[in-house]
């Protein structure tokens, strides 16, 4: 079960700090299909017991402004790239759900978003999609509410939607989107409206945790910006720490239904820094010299900790900025934590018992070998037979020797 508990020094939090490699080129590899990665896994595992990937703000691919943008990718290129969850801002204008960051409108209807969803999921039927919907702006020139607009579009296509409040395992959800909803509704839409996570805390230095109506129970870590000025090393490895520690603690916690959300993004801007979340994730120059951001980092660790894994690790969600740098395989290795094949770990001698007793049975078939080879030279000595190696026979004795 998860105990509660709170995060003080950075010793405690621990630090998303694996010997960063040296800066290269920008990779050139494409990114791995992982379209299909969720049908190999069994249909009674809870969705919040899965190691998720997941892109904060994933609608902002829209935009190049560097304190807008967040993403690369489109929604179907995430999908494609492994994304499960989706961190989606909306707002209404002119009674239309629009896709937002802030007051920035993002040129993109919720309703094509949507669209580019449900082909994915009547391709790939096995997969199941999160999204959690925050409304992110004031109504704008609209008659009708936030919360009657969103649901009215999710409801004209009710079968790729699960908008129970309980949490689903992975085969109630497989072929559709269970909703977040970080929004408020009106009383008789509680029920029917997803999983309430609308007193979502905005900013918080420590996780918190939101507890529904029914029972759910979801651990959030959403530190986006310090309350202090920080340069881009600071930062950096500040924010490391509060990924890592939720990281830590959700693969501690022995209880599948529970929640565990973890934001990697971060930034900065005030009158003596501006860090946008680019450099926070992909890395950046801080006084001519290059600091590697929180992505290459995170990959790092969870290598690291799947490496001297012998099961499979639940990390819960991980929501991330620019996903696909500056190394191709961050989502895939996240996925990975899904399928760490019991009883072999991949670093270090410990579980490797199978490959310690096939080299002791080798090294036993070269002595018998040897030995073998040796016997058929065997010669007399004193009406005995012995092999060459045991006995002195095929040089003088030592007593003739010394006559």
């Amino acid at each position: 079960m998860d105990s509660s508990r709170n995060y003080g020094s950075m010793a405690e939090k621990g630090e998303l700090y694996i010997a960063p490699q040296p800066r290269t080129a920008a990779p050139t590899a494409p990114l791995p299909h992982l379209a299909d990665w969720m049908c190999f896994l069994p249909d009674n595992i809870p969705i919040s017991g899965i190691s998720i990937p997941g892109t904060h703000d994933s609608a902002a691919f829209m935009s190049t402004w560097p304190f807008v943008s967040t993403q690369t990718l489109t929604t179907a290129q995430q999908l494609d790239a492994g994304i499960r969850y989706f961190d989606l801002r909306c707002g209404i204008i002119k009674d239309e759900v629009q896709m937002v960051h802030g007051r920035a409108v993002l040129g993109l209807k919720f309703s094509d978003l949507l669209t580019s969803m449900y082909a994915f999921l009547a391709k790939h039927p096995k997969e199941a999609i999160i999204i959690q919907l925050k409304q992110d702006r004031k109504d704008e020139s609209s008659t009708k509410p936030f919360s009657e607009l969103v649901l009215n579009l999710l409801h004209a296509n009710m079968k790729y939607w699960r908008l129970e409040t309980t949490t689903p395992t992975l085969g109630e959800l497989r072929g559709r989107i269970q909703l977040l909803r970080r929004f408020q509704t009106f009383q008789h839409q509680q029920y029917t409206s997803g999983i309430d996570v609308s007193r979502w805390q905005d900013n918080p230095p420590l996780p918190f945790t939101i507890r529904t109506r029914v029972g759910v129970h979801l651990t959030i870590q959403d530190h986006y910006s310090f309350s202090t000025p920080e340069n881009l090393p600071s930062l950096v490895a500040k924010k490391g720490g509060d990924v890592a520690s939720m990281l830590m603690r959700a693969s501690r916690d022995t209880e599948p239904w529970h929640w565990y959300i973890n934001f990697s993004s971060a930034f900065e801007f005030n009158i003596y820094h501006q860090i946008p979340p680019k450099d926070i994730a992909i890395g950046g120059y801080s006084v001519f010299r290059w600091v590697e951001g929180i992505n290459l980092r995170l990959c790092n660790f969870l290598k690291q900790r799947l490496g001297d894994a012998d099961e499979p690790q639940r990390f819960g969600v991980v929501v991330m900025d620019f996903v696909e740098g500056p190394r191709v395989d961050l989502v895939k290795t996240v996925i990975e934590a899904n399928f760490v094949v019991p009883g072999k770990r991949r670093g270090g001698m410990a579980g490797r018992s199978g490959e310690t007793l096939v080299l002791g049975l080798v090294m036993c078939l070269v002595l018998l070998g040897w030995a073998f080879f040796e016997w058929s030279r065997l010669d007399a000595v004193d009406g005995r037979w012995c092999p060459m190696f045991m006995h002195a026979c095929s040089v003088q004795p030592l007593y003739k020797a010394v006559a």
